[in-house]
């Protein structure tokens, strides 16, 4: 007896975990964490630390191995002869391998300044797949009430079906006391098995949505069946905050860095070096023995003159920075437009609503009355079918209306930036 207990208690509870409301806040959560593009940020950031340590390999000593072995024509000799001084004539083959090492004391900054890029660069790559998340968001949305969209349908298709049995059930009794013509009866049939199929279709429609839904959350379709209508949105400002205006505002960080990188190749730099050797000749070039060597000291470079280079490189820069102002402004515009589209469709529907709500009462007011007559014989189920349907056309526009303006409300958040 326990067992039975036990597994009764555990189907219920399956079953109540099956019907937990499920929020359109929890399928953008999902949508999110499921989409396979938000693995690129990660990857992103794996990549810029390489990146960033190969940057920093340059204020480390950098240690190079070099050797050569020539042969060539004339060598330096001393056209002197002198009594009792035997002046050596060099070889024409000559080898000679080094150990240099180099180390950067002062870059003009160019070290810092290519950091300073890699990290703006990702920042602006990982915006990158946020306006993208951003895309997934709006899709997630549109799909979710889709779904509530047949729900109604679906409410609206079971009400009437219940209606019209009703109806054939009391005319069936009718036909077998003699009183209704049997065929009263078979338009009843008919128009049953129509709405069956109207229920059907829109049961279809309902699954299908999930199914989307399911792909791009990743959750079982069974955790969706409950979907919960989210409140209508708040203020309608317009306080534009989309993920589009950060990633113009970091595009424009990285070229201003990129500018400021090529303004330190303008600038003095200073190394020092040391090179150890072997060869022959060595530092005596009289000697024409093989020998080690050693040399060191510090280095100046310093690009006086380059042809306006690095000023032309800053003119492009600063034209690219000016052209995603340009974008920047653009988008903006074309965002406060929609948000003035999307206001005038909120207030619409809000007056729609307004109308709605009276429309289904007289609708259900008429069809009830219609009921009535068709009971009592005084009406043609012809005429009662034409206001049953007028009613259910009614509360299903009532209800996606309603659906309609709270999406509204909330795609216009949407579009402000959510």
């Amino acid at each position: 007896m326990k067992p039975f207990l036990s597994l009764l208690m555990l189907m219920a509870c399956l079953e109540a975990s099956a019907q937990q409301p499920f929020t359109l806040d929890s399928a953008w959560a999902s949508a999110r964490r499921n989409y396979p593009l938000l693995k690129q940020q990660e990857v992103t950031d794996q990549v810029t630390a390489l990146q960033l340590r190969n940057i920093r390999t340059n204020y480390l000593p950098q240690v190079e191995l070099n050797g050569k072995a020539t042969y060539q024509s004339e060598v330096v000799s001393i056209p002197i002869k002198l009594p009792n001084v035997n002046i050596p004539t060099l070889p024409k083959d000559q080898y000679n391998a080094t150990l240099d090492v180099k180390q950067v004391i002062y870059d003009g900054g160019t070290t810092a300044g290519q950091r300073e890029l890699q990290l703006v660069q990702q920042q602006a790559e990982k915006q990158k797949v946020e306006v993208e998340m951003y895309k997934l968001r709006q899709q997630v949305m549109q799909v979710f009430f889709n779904a509530l969209l047949w729900d109604e349908h679906i409410t609206a298709r079971k009400q009437m079906i219940q209606e019209i049995s009703q109806r054939r059930e009391r005319l069936q009794a009718g036909v077998d006391n003699g009183t209704v013509l049997a065929s009263q009866v078979d338009i009843l049939k008919a128009e049953l098995l129509k709405a069956e199929q109207q229920l059907e279709e829109a049961t279809t429609g309902k699954t299908t949505a999930l199914n989307i839904l399911g792909l791009l959350t990743g959750k079982d379709v069974r955790d969706m069946q409950n979907l919960q209508m989210p409140a209508a949105a708040g203020a309608l400002d317009q306080n534009i905050s989309r993920p589009e205006l950060d990633l113009y505002r970091m595009q424009t960080d990285v070229l201003r860095q990129q500018s400021k990188l090529t303004g330190t190749k303008s600038l003095p730099k200073v190394s020092a070096f040391a090179q150890g050797g072997y060869g022959r000749p060595g530092l005596n070039v009289l000697d024409n023995r093989f020998d080690f060597y050693y040399i060191g000291g510090l280095r100046l470079q310093w690009t006086l003159w380059n042809w306006r280079y690095n000023r032309t490189e800053r003119d492009i820069l600063r034209v690219q920075e000016q052209s995603v102002q340009s974008q920047s402004e653009t988008f903006t515009l074309q965002t406060k437009s929609q948000l003035l589209q999307q206001s005038g469709e909120i207030s619409t529907l809000a007056s729609a609503m307004v109308k709605d709500k009276e429309i289904v009462s007289l609708r259900t007011k008429v069809k009830d009355v219609s009921a009535a007559q068709l009971d009592n014989g005084v009406l043609t189920v012809h005429d009662y079918l034409s206001d049953l349907f007028a009613e259910t056309q009614a509360v299903i526009t009532q209800k996606t209306h309603e659906i309609q303006w709270v999406y509204a409300t909330i795609h216009y958040q949407v579009i402000k930036g959510y």
